[in-house]
């Protein structure tokens, strides 16, 4: 383990990696929201390049 000195001085975060999360990688926890999202970039327009 590192000291806390030496973590203060890195510029990347600390970041600790739960796993227990992968459960839900390929689940889709909120299928109305999705669905809605879907629809709006269906019927989104770009705005015109000059």
């Amino acid at each position: 383990m590192k000291s806390i000195n030496d973590l203060n001085k890195k510029k990347a975060p600390i970041v600790r990696i739960d796993h227990s999360l992968d459960q839900y990688k390929e689940k889709i926890l909120f299928p109305e929201k999705l669905a809605k999202a879907n629809e709006m970039l269906k019927t989104a327009k770009l705005p015109a390049r000059k």
